[in-house]
């Protein structure tokens, strides 16, 4: 059985709606963060790339 590693998005305050991912402009189910700068709604596909970079990324300000 595998352990999760990693908090829910919920959890880390992400919801999925619909809408336009800002990566790669696919229309469909995005992953946004609410109050996030920009790119913070992402496809499922763009989310697991680019996702997690833009959250570490802000942390470092």
């Amino acid at each position: 059985m595998k352990e999760p590693t990693k908090e829910s998005p919920i959890d880390r305050g992400e919801v999925l709606v619909p809408g336009v991912c800002q990566v790669c402009g696919a229309e469909g189910p995005t992953i946004e963060v609410p109050g996030a700068e920009p790119p913070n709604a992402f496809c499922p596909a763009c989310a697991i790339e680019y996702g997690e970079n833009a959250v570490e990324d802000e942390g470092e300000e």
